[in-house]
Parts: structure tokens; sequence; C-alpha cells
């Protein structure tokens, strides 16, 4: 009988079923590595045989590899894809905004060609007149894949072959064994077993979700006359919680034999509220209690305590479980010897032993922000988790094959600075310098740009300022941070230059064109350059760690990298297969040792709760993302574009055997979660704790039904730390200021918030202008200062008629140095500034002439904006701590007004030294610990508005007036 199906009911006796002695030799092939560790614990020395995950064999090298981890070849399947929709469009064959959506789903549309390849379905089965446009159009390219070496399905190997691989994967087990010295000893013996065994049979332990190509390759093997031996748990007393198993196992339409032996699972005798949980819900799904029932009245009183916990968000959940990792970290650090501590290396599996609370999710979205969290804990990080990675991710994003040179994408640029690759200065100096001046790239988009504008233009313009006199009216453009020698010095602006030239030869370097079509890549050339960058900077590198990843970096490129290097693609084909690889999902949220686990872990790992119950050990596994939105999933979820259900049964009618089981799988999804709650839930002999996610995006869910049926009532609590760490505080000592010395603008920065004057006078020589808003304030007055002087004093019909063109001129000594702001930003500016003029300056007043140049007028325009604020007092008053700046305001009924022009002149000696000694005792801190920042008006012109929070934190922006004062 070439297929065979046994069940068990109790998986902690399954040594004691009845066809034991003849499985117990056998190779075991289980649907996870957690399945395989749970047995491992439970039967020890009674598996005689290998036992180790399904898909070791499937994903072999010698067996299916090179068609499920060839990403070469996937990168070629892509642009034969490509190019074929290219030739469609350019012959009329679909529509331009059709092909712009092919483009954008083009992985998903090849995900669903190689579906159907694994699946070995030929395109002539399916009925493409049944479907859409884009369905149409799937069964076209399956039909031209089918007829291409590119898309040919690996040959399964000969049985011979196959023996010598689970051979050899026995010995992985033994090498790969890091449990006791006893288990060391029966992963040895099973590579005698397994070498001594006829190769007739095989179980295949514990798989309900079979992708195509597990299926493949049991098929062939059953053609080869070997036979399958399926096994899986079965609680015959709840047979609808595992319907899902008759459903996908009666496609193999042999007969099932339960296990004689040990005919019904029998709970501990002290049930926990975990199995009285499973008993309640498997009774609902039979239909044999009803919720009030004598029966559910009694398991209520055992699972009420069990506690439901509502997470606002996916945020709030990851939160959640980062806590108890934290602890775990901690509990780990603490339990090393000084010689372990010394060493820094840490063992995930060590650190999740001391997991307090295991987190099973039926949701996957929160391993990504848990890969954010913890990158150093992924077992195998993805590439772009690394530096080196984001850089070349960049990289590819700034590629530009037309012009061959990289564009101004700011966040590309910025992860290739930040990534200390480069070789002219570090990767936080790099950033750094740029975020000082990225005002200047605001409107640079090519390298052509960035040459002229930053290299000739700004570069020189900032040498020249350097050397210009403080007399001269150009030197207050200093207070600019990009011209500021203390924001960014000549050294920073060379390395800054020198940096972004540097990834454009690196681009220029990997991104060799085909010289037969001028925008092909020849991907042989390609990667062989980048393997021999690689290895240029490997000898640069000090760093061990990161030595290690270059070495490891360069195996991945020999995977993927074409074995005909006369291959061609276009960059975009390169791009988006080189990212599908840098962003391919890795295997550890499958993995044993990752932090939070999915639901088809389960069924091993509740296994190990036994041992940790005898041995008082306090572990919580925890079942989340319990809600109706996430534990009911339809087939339509699962398939890739433009593939649907709906589709499928009307185009395709399906005979063979592969696609039935697949398909029905697909279809049992649901009934899977559910079984594997249950399981977790009856055989577990620790606490639970269930959960689930309230909010997704604009989405709100509800907690799973049965469980409301059940009476179990969410709560919504705040997350805290497992262990809150011990508060402490630490005692830095300061030099005490002796004296201020009076400045008239600084006591105005002083009057109107005491912090501003700490931050610019104190924590730096003076304001330096930043942001650009800020920006074209400034221009706008040093365009006003500049004309007023020229005017001033003249008569005002002389100065109305020459005023345009002395902004001309005044607008040309100023335009060069603002070269990153479009010409229209600058007429704007120039408008503003003569509106300015006109009606404040040349018509306002007395008499035939305009008044005179006043020059702290301006420089108050210049500091703060305007000279006089009028605050709106009616619901809140702000006033400054010291009461001589304090005194120097003035209420208007619901107005309190702050006029610059009071600060006294350094002659006003008495009010002068008052001041002083005030603005002293703030630095000092003599009367009060407080910063003494006072938010309004002002804050619309500081310089710290970016950083400062202050202003933010007013309730709402006052809408009260602010005018001039001379």
């Amino acid at each position: 009988m070439p297929f065979k199906i046994y069940t068990y009911e109790d998986p902690y006796k399954l040594d004691k079923a009845d066809f034991w002695n003849e499985i117990s030799a056998l190779p075991h092939f289980c649907s996870a590595r957690t399945l395989v560790n749970g047995f491992k614990d439970v039967l020890g020395d009674k598996i005689e045989g290998l036992i180790c995950p399904l898909d070791d064999l499937v994903e072999h090298e010698d067996v299916y590899m090179q068609w499920t981890d060839n990403i070469s070849l996937r990168i070629q399947q892509y642009s034969v894809f490509s190019a074929k929709f290219k030739q469609l469009l350019e012959k009329e064959k679909i529509s331009k905004p059709f092909y712009m959506a092919l483009d954008k789903n083009q992985n998903h549309f090849l995900e669903a060609v190689r579906l159907f390849i694994e699946l070995d379905i030929n395109a002539s089965a399916i009925d493409g007149s049944k479907g859409n446009k884009e369905q149409q159009l799937f069964v076209y390219m399956l039909k031209q894949a089918q007829k291409s070496s590119l898309f040919q399905f690996p040959k399964t190997p000969s049985r011979e072959k196959l023996k010598e691989i689970v051979v050899a994967l026995a010995k992985k087990e033994v090498e790969e064994c890091t449990g006791t010295p006893q288990e060391v000893k029966r992963c040895e013996r099973a590579v005698g077993v397994t070498k001594e065994q006829p190769f007739n049979s095989i179980v295949i332990h514990g798989v309900h979700q079979f992708t195509p190509v597990q299926l493949r390759l049991l098929l062939a093997m059953e053609k080869m006359g070997m036979t399958i031996i399926f096994l899986f748990n079965y609680h015959k007393k709840y047979s609808k919680i595992y319907s899902s198993w008759n459903e996908i196992y009666g496609c193999f339409e042999v007969p099932i034999h339960h296990d004689t032996v040990v005919r019904e699972y029998e709970s501990p005798t002290m049930q926990n509220p975990s199995n009285a949980l499973a008993c309640a819900l498997g009774e609902i799904c039979e239909d044999r209690n009803a919720v009030g029932s004598p029966l559910l009245r009694k398991w209520y009183k055992l699972y009420e305590s069990i506690q439901l916990m509502e997470f606002a968000n996916i945020t709030e959940y990851a939160h959640f479980v980062s806590n108890h990792f934290d602890a775990a970290i901690q509990s780990y650090s603490d339990s090393r010897s000084v010689m372990e501590r010394g060493n820094n290396v840490w063992s995930n599996a060590a650190v999740l032993r001391h997991l307090d609370e295991q987190v099973y999710t039926a949701n996957r979205d929160v391993h990504t922000l848990l890969k954010i969290y913890y990158p150093e804990y992924a077992k195998d990080r993805h590439f772009l988790s690394y530096p080196i990675g984001q850089f070349f991710s960049a990289i590819y994003r700034l590629w530009d094959y037309e012009s061959r040179h990289i564009i101004f994408d700011v966040n590309a640029i910025k992860e290739c600075l930040s990534s200390n690759i480069l070789s002219v200065a570090p990767g936080e100096v790099l950033l750094r310098t740029f975020y000082n001046v990225a005002i200047l790239f605001e409107n640079v988009t090519t390298y052509e740009e960035f040459q002229s504008e930053i290299v000739e233009g700004y570069a020189k313009n900032y040498d020249k300022l350097a050397a210009t006199p403080g007399t001269d009216a150009l030197s207050e453009l200093k207070n600019l941070s990009v011209y500021s020698k203390y924001k960014v010095t000549k050294k920073d602006i060379l390395a800054l230059i020198r940096a972004i030239e540097e990834i454009n030869e690196i681009a220029t370097y990997l991104f060799a064109l085909d010289n037969s079509r001028e925008d092909l890549i020849n991907f042989g050339k390609h990667f062989h350059n980048l393997e021999e960058f690689l290895k240029q900077r490997e000898l640069a590198l000090a760093n061990e760690q990161e030595r290690a990843l270059i070495t490891a970096l360069q195996l991945r490129l020999d995977k993927i990298k074409p074995e005909n290097s006369t291959f061609s693609g276009t960059f975009k084909d390169l791009q988006q297969g080189l990212y599908y690889y840098l962003k391919q999902k890795n295997d550890e949220d499958q993995d044993v040792d990752w932090i939070v686990k999915n639901f088809e872990q389960i069924d091993g790992d509740i296994l190990q709760s036994k041992r940790q119950f005898e041995k008082e050990q306090r572990k919580v596994y925890h079942f989340a993302c319990v809600s109706d939105r996430d534990m009911n999933m339809t087939v339509n979820d699962q398939l890739p574009w433009p593939l649907t259900d709906e589709f499928i049964h009307a185009a395709y009618s399906p005979i063979d055997l592969q696609f039935q089981v697949y398909y029905t799988s697909l279809g049992e999804r649901s009934n899977f979660l559910r079984y594997a709650l249950f399981y977790g839930l009856c055989y577990n002999r620790c606490d639970v704790r269930l959960s689930y996610v309230k909010q997704y995006g604009d989405e709100t869910t509800e907690p799973y039904t049965l469980l409301a049926i059940l009476g179990l009532a969410p709560k919504a609590k705040l997350v805290e730390s497992v262990h809150k760490s011990i508060p402490f505080s630490i005692s830095v000592g300061k030099e005490i200021t002796k004296g201020v010395k009076y400045d008239r603008y600084q006591m105005m920065d002083m009057f109107l918030c005491p912090y501003r004057f700490f931050l610019d006078y104190v924590m730096e020589d003076g304001p330096v202008v930043q942001g650009n808003f800020l920006y074209q304030k400034y221009f706008e007055n040093l365009l006003i200062e500049a004309v007023w002087k020229r005017i001033g004093k003249r008569s005002r019909a002389d100065a109305m008629k020459y005023l345009s063109q002395i902004m001309d001129q005044e607008t040309q000594k100023l335009e060069p140095y603002f070269k990153f702001w479009k010409r229209t930003e600058i007429i704007d500016l120039k408008l503003r500034a003569k509106n300015y003029l006109v009606h404040e300056v040349i018509t306002n007043g007395y008499g035939t002439t305009v008044r005179f140049y006043a020059p702290s007028h301006m420089q108050m325009r210049k500091l703060f904006g305007a000279a006089l604020f009028s605050i709106d007092i009616s619901e809140v008053e702000k006033k400054n701590p010291y009461g001589q700046f304090e005194a120097l305001t003035k209420r208007e009924g619901w107005k309190k007004i702050y006029s610059l022009p009071k600060l006294p002149k350094p002659d006003n000696q008495a009010l002068a030294d008052s001041l002083c000694d005030e603005a002293k005792e703030y630095l000092n801190q003599t009367c009060g610990k407080d910063k003494a920042a006072i938010s309004s008006d002002w804050c619309t012109y500081c310089v710290h508005r970016g950083n400062c929070m202050e202003s933010f934190l007013r309730s709402e922006i006052s809408m009260s007036s602010s005018r001039d004062e001379p």
C-alpha cells in the first residue's frame, strides 16, 4: 500500500501506539523543527531513526533547492516576464495602464506562475476565457513559461540518491545537536539505523498545510514504490475540531487507522484552566453541550481565570513581547559566569529558555517590528538589517541607467552616507554634515545638478564668505547654518562632496552596461564587480564581525550569480530581482529560536510543557491574535495575484491528487488555526494567556467568536515592564557663572524666553539660522536692510522711482548664495521685501524724505522676526520668572505687550546691571531649577524651533497680532 494514515490520541504516549514498532526506526519528517524538538523531549531514545523537518529534505541542494532557493533563476524568470510584457505593450496587445499595473505587481504575477508549475498543472488544462484580462494573461504566460527551460521544475532524485540524502541529513542532525550527551548519542545511533534500514518507507508527521513542492516530492516517492506513512494527532471525542485533517487526508482515499492501544487522551488528574477551556471549546464545536449546561458551568469556573488581553494595536502587542524578552535577556545575562560574560557571545536558544512567556501568533505582522527591535537575534538576518545591505539597497534605488549617474533620492543618499561603507569619513560625520546642509539638496535631482550647484556653486561660495571681512554686508550670511563654520567646517563639506562622488563611482563600477544593448546590464559582470568590491572592502575592515559578514555575503552572492555569465537584463529586472532577494521572507519567523512563533509551531512546543510543569518551571504559553479577523482566512487571502478562488473553480477541474491536497489545505486554513489553538490548550500543562489586537489601521476587530461564546471577555490595560528598573540619579558638577556682560540683544532673548537665551548664547556662540522658513525670512530682511541703507534720507519720490532698480541690484548680490531656491521663490521674497519697504519705510512717517535707516530695528527683525509682540492672555498668562524682565512687559486689556525696544541701552547702567544679575541667577539656577521656557508667537522665528519641544506643547497657536515698532 503506497499511502498509510495513522493517528494517535495522546502525543505523550505515542510510543505506546499499536503501530509504533513499525515506524520507530523509519525516517520521520515533521511539519516544523519545534515538533522535532517536542518529540525528542517526550520520547527520547524511543525514536530510533532520523527525525527532522520535512523541508530539510524537500529543499536539500540535491532535491529541489535549485528551484526553491535559486535567486539567480528567479531574477532571470523575472527578466523574461519584463521583456514579454514590454513586447505586448509595443504590439498594443495590452494598454499602458494595464502594463503599469503588471509592472507594479510583477513579483506576485511571477509567484502565481511558479505556483502552477510547482503543482505541475499544464496551461492547456485551464480555461482562460473564464477569467478577467489579467487571468487570461496569466494562462498565456503560464503556457509560455512551460515552453522555457528557465521554468523547468527539477527532476526528483532516484530512490538510491534520496537514501544518501536522508543519511546525510541524519549526520547533519549529529553535527548540529546542542542537546544533552544522551541526545547526541541518540542522533549518532540514528545515523547507523538509517544506513541499515531499507529505504522503503518514511513517516510524514503532523503536516497540515502542505506546500506544492512537499507534495511533489512525496508523490514522486510514492511512484517509486515507497510507502508514505502520514501520522498526526486525532482526538476522536472532538472530531469537528479535527475535521480539517479528515478533509485533507481524505484526498488520499485510504482508510485511516486510529491507534487501538491508547484509545482516549486522559487529562491530568488536576485539570488546569487551559485544559478546561479546550474541553469547553470542543464541546461547543461538537454541539453536545450548550452554554449554561452543568458541564460547561463547571469548566467555566476553572477557565474564567484565563486572561484575554486586548492590545490597542500591533505596536502595543510588540511592546508587550519586548518587555518579556528584555527580562529574558537580563535573566540570561545574570545567569552567565564571569568567563562567559567576557566572550560576549550570546545564544538565542539560551535566551529563549529564560523567557517566562512564549508567544504564538495567528498574525505575522509582529515579526516585522520585532526584527527592528532585535535584529541581532534574527538567526538569518535580512541582508538589509546590516549597514552594508542598506548601502547596496540604496545604490540600486539611486542608479539611473539612462544618464549612467546616480539620481538624488535623499533617503537613499542618507542610507549610503550612514552605512560606514564609504572611505572618506565615518558615517555619523557624513550624516551630520548632510543634515546641516540638507536645504542645499532640496532641488537637486541629478548628479549633474550636484556638480554644478554644490561642487561648483556652494563650495566656492563658502570659501568666498569665509574670506569676507566682518565689515562687509555679505558677512551676515555667515549666520546661516550652511555658511557657519561652527555648524559646517570646510573639512566636513569636502568630505560630504567626496562621499557622494564615491557613491557615484561605486554605482558606475557596479552597473556596467552590456555593449550589445544600451539598456541591458550584464548580470554576470555585475555580480563579479560586486564581489570584487566586497573583497576590496574586506581588506579595509577592522571589525571582525563586519569581516565575517562580508565573507557570508560573498557566499550569498555565489547563490545568485547566474551560471550563464552572458545573461543580461534591464536595470529594472536587476533592481527588482535583487530587491526580492534582499527583502524576501526569511525563515526566522518559523525558526525554533525566534522570539514569537506561529501557530504551526504550537504542537511541538506544547509537548515540552509536561517536563516544565514537573520541574516547577514558571512558564506561560500565550496564544495571540485570536480575533475573528486573524483566525478566519479565505483562500483568496493566500493566493498570489491575479489568482482567485472564483477563477480557479471556474477555469480548472482538478483531477490530480497534488492539487486536491494543496487546495484543500488552503481552504482549511481557518480550521487549522482553530485546531492549533485547541491543541495548545488541551495538551498544555502550564499557565496560559490569550490576547488579540483591537485595531489594524482603520479596521477594528473583535475577539474570536468561540471565546466570546464561552464567556471570556477582553481586558485592556497598560502594558508595563515585567521587571521595573530601579530609579537612579547622578550628580554632575558645574562651574558657577561669576558675571554676565550686558548685551542688549542677548537680554532680549532673556526677556522673551530665558531658555532661548541659554541655547543661543550659552550652548552656542550665537544664534545660527537654520531651516527653509527662517532662511527666507533672513533673506527678506537682508534685502530690506540693503535697500533701506541706500534710500534712507532720500526723497520719497526718488525712492519710489528707483526702488525696483535698487532691489534688482541688491538681489543680484545675494542670489548667488541661495542657488538652492527656485527662481519663483526669489521673486516671491522680493515682493514681500518690496511691500515692507513701500508701506513701512518709504510712505510711513512725515515729511518728504524717507526716514533714516534704523540698524537696531533691523537687527531685531533679523533675530526675532518682529520688534513687538502682542500676546492674548485671556485664557492663560505665562510670566517671566525673573522680575526685572517681567516688569518690562505692559498690559493692554487682555493683551500683554512685549516691546523689544524697551530693553535698556548700555548707558542705562542701573537697569542693565540688574538684568545681568538676574541672567546670572538663571544660569546658576539659584532661584529655581526650571529651564524657564516661555513659548509664544516668538517661537515661530526661533532658530531652535526644530529641536525645542516647548512650542509644540502650547495648547493652541495664538492668533494674537505681532507688528513692528521702530
